[in-house]
């Protein structure tokens, strides 16, 4: 279950929980009151209630089929709301409950679900007050029914609003979350979350999945000879032309340092060296600058596959990260995956 998913069931447990202890509570007291008042079949509705409620209250922090049980709770306790409106002798007041709907559908549906049960209940609860307790004098009539409507239709308003501005904060936080701060691109918790869906798609269909680590070459120098500031900037300059070569399809994320991390979908080992050896090239060949500086950058590079490498992201970076050292101690600027990997090995112990 992605983060954000996990802390939005967390959100909604507790405030599920926080509601039941009040419907308990309250269930028992007008469950007594209600059997005093005679309103037998209604009393009987709120004291099983309550029940059903104290039970929810103890297993909700807990059950794995949180949204089923959501569900049936929601339901029957609004039922009850618009039934405990709809019989002889019951109170006018008892429309401010049926108010308090759009505030725990939203908190506990979401927007779409909390949208379409606060619409129907609600209006269920405008007819049945207009059936009970409209009547009389017209212009009285008019205005108590205005009233009625439009807190209705407030309430449900406000509720939309700010469940749609909570889901984009959420949203942004989580962006902020997984976004390295000085380069913009994914970070290392990005990364995993990203390969974790990419890793199942690929498992269920055998499509091909590679892990890439670049590492910029002698950029200590730079921070040595310019600052790190100009460094910051050498980075982030990086950042944009890597990422101005890929797919969007594919995810490039700031490992750490001077290290970047690629992940590439639906590619074959031989074309993600291809095209991973393109970008080295072309990085080669450009020249960037900072303040009439010139700053010329290369790039190694290590490749792994999913499946002939392993299966875990910790084993393809450990595996990518071993041909990128294979690539530094072949004299930089190049690119090593499996197919050149042997080779490569031959040729560095024959010198």
């Amino acid at each position: 279950m992605p983060n954000n998913l996990k802390q939005n069931y967390q959100y909604r447990r507790r405030v599920m929980r926080v509601l039941l202890f009040f419907v308990v509570v309250a269930g028992f007291i007008f469950s007594a009151v209600n059997f005093y008042r005679g309103l037998i079949p209604l009393a009987i509705m709120e004291l099983t209630y309550a029940l059903f409620s104290l039970f929810l209250w103890q297993i909700i922090l807990v059950t794995a089929r949180f949204q089923m049980w959501i569900t049936l709770f929601l339901v029957p306790f609004f039922i009850i709301l618009v039934y405990a409106m709809y019989v002889p002798n019951s109170s006018e007041s008892i429309f401010v409950w049926i108010l308090t709907v759009p505030v725990i559908s939203y908190l506990l549906m979401g927007r779409r679900q909390g949208f379409w049960l606060s619409l129907f209940f609600i209006s269920c609860g405008v007819t049945v007050y207009h059936f009970r307790f409209i009547g009389g004098d017209l212009a009285i009539n008019i205005a108590d029914s205005v009233n009625i409507i439009a807190s209705a239709c407030l309430m449900i308003s406000l509720a939309h609003v700010h469940e749609i501005n909570r889901e984009k904060n959420e949203e942004r936080l989580l962006e902020l979350a997984g976004t390295d701060k000085l380069t913009g691109l994914a970070n290392r918790m990005k990364l995993m979350d990203t390969f974790k869906t990419y890793a199942e798609y690929a498992k269920r269909h055998e499509s091909p999945l590679s892990v890439v680590l670049f590492d910029l070459d002698f950029f200590k120098n730079i921070n040595d000879k310019h600052g790190h500031h100009v460094g910051d900037v050498t980075l982030r300059n990086i950042a944009r032309f890597i990422e101005g070569k890929i797919r969007k399809t594919d995810l490039l994320a700031r490992f750490g340092g001077e290290e970047f991390a690629l992940l590439i979908a639906g590619s074959s080992e031989e074309n993600c060296f291809q095209r991973v050896n393109l970008i080295r090239q072309q990085l080669s060949e450009t020249v960037f600058s900072y303040e009439e500086k010139p700053l010329a950058m290369t790039v190694s590079a290590g490749i792994s596959t999913f499946g002939s490498d392993g299966t875990s992201l910790d084993d393809l970076l450990m595996k990518a990260d071993q041909r990128l050292y294979l690539a530094k101690d072949n004299g930089r600027n190049c690119v090593v995956d499996a197919n050149n990997e042997q080779s490569i090995n031959l040729e560095l112990k024959n010198l």
